[in-house]
Parts: structure tokens; C-alpha cells; sequence
């Protein structure tokens, strides 16, 4: 496995946070349509649903994932799973629940998500808790090869 140089790697990071921005807005956007057609349950559960399974889609992208040239993948090298992507992503459903919290909320929100990119940025691999879960890696969707020098 090819660790990537220091100006790889802060790009590389900033595109998963990138990423894992646009989908806790698309969570955040269903909760609020729910609010919206008085159902805000619906909402919020559908929104916790697009945060656990969105690396699931095909090719392992989410949406955010998409935008960014990222995938995730098994430790197959295939792309990530429905299964998959629900387990690695139990720590952001944790933290999405806990930002519905009046008050409290958001500090709790902030503290779970700080822990992960900690872990990820902390470690050479780059994984989180989540991607330790659930034996998965994030990736650019090309992955090139290691420079030669």
C-alpha cells in the first residue's frame, strides 16, 4: 500500500471532508423538507437513512463522494455494499441523531465528528473508526500509481 506524500494527503483529506459535508446537507435537507410537510420524523429518518447507506450506491460513491472523485471500497478491492456502508457509517448516523438534540445537540454533533477526523487525519491510512468497522478505505476513484522518483 502506497502512503501518500504530505501535499497528496491534505488534498486528499480535504475532499473526504468536502465529501462528508455535501452528505450531511443532503441529510440535513431531508430533515428539513420533513419539517416542512409537517412529517418531522419522516424527514429525519429518511435523512438517517441517506447518511447510512449512501456509500452503498454504485461504484461506492455517495453523493458528496461523487462531487469530490471519491469511492470506497472493500477490502476486495470492490466497491462498497449496502451492508458495508451502513456499518461504516454508524458513528455519522450517531452524530446526525444526536445534532436533533434541542440545545446540546450540536456541541454532541461536533464532538462525534471531531473524534472522526481526528482518527482519520491522525492515522497514515487515513481511516476512521467507520472504515475500521467495516473494513473498507476511501480512494480516488482513479487511483494513480506510486511516483517514482
Amino acid at each position: 500500500m502506497r502512503f501518500p506524500e504530505i501535499s497528496d494527503r491534505s488534498s486528499f483529506l480535504f475532499d473526504r471532508i468536502l465529501a462528508k459535508f455535501v452528505d450531511f446537507l443532503t441529510a440535513f435537507a431531508f430533515a428539513k423538507v420533513g419539517v416542512l410537510l409537517h412529517g418531522p420524523l419522516l424527514g429525519e429518518l429518511t435523512g438517517l437513512a441517506y447518511l447510512l447507506i449512501c456509500d452503498g450506491f454504485p461504484g461506492g460513491k455517495s453523493l458528496g463522494k461523487r462531487l469530490a472523485g471519491l469511492m470506497v471500497r472493500r477490502r476486495d478491492e470492490t466497491s462498497c455494499r449496502f451492508f458495508e456502508s451502513t456499518v461504516r457509517n454508524l458513528p455519522i448516523g450517531i452524530a446526525f441523531l444526536l445534532a436533533l438534540i434541542p440545545y446540546v445537540g450540536p456541541f454532541l454533533f461536533i464532538g462525534v465528528v471531531g473524534l472522526e477526523f481526528l482518527l482519520m487525519a491522525g492515522q497514515r491510512s487515513g481511516r476512521r473508526l467507520g472504515d475500521d468497522l467495516a473494513q473498507t478505505r476511501v480512494t480516488p476513484k482513479e487511483e494513480r500509481p506510486p511516483v517514482e522518483v
